[in-house]
């Protein structure tokens, strides 16, 4: 009998934890998404001045900064420069 008591116990406790923790997610402010970000290794491309250069179409600076910054290599910089392009369309 104390086992049955125990187990509905933890099963109740379980439900409520769950249901409490969906609640937070529901909480949260939702009115800006975040923008998103590229991660090249542990390294974060995610900079305004970035953004900047290849919203004028001057790719190939971005890229040279992107370099500069991460020491990255001339093809990963340039992935790193698209993959962020795409997350800006």
């Amino acid at each position: 009998m104390g086992k049955i008591l125990f187990l509905i116990l933890g099963l109740a406790l379980g439900l409520l934890l769950a249901r409490y923790l969906r609640g937070q997610r529901a909480r949260r402010d939702l009115s800006a998404p975040p923008r998103p970000m590229v991660r090249v290794g542990d390294e974060r491309i995610d900079n305004d001045e970035i953004r900047a250069l290849i919203r004028a179409d001057r790719k190939i600076e971005a890229i040279k900064l992107v370099r500069e910054r991460t020491g990255l290599d001339l093809a990963d910089a340039k992935d790193a420069v698209e993959a962020l392009e795409r997350t800006m369309r």
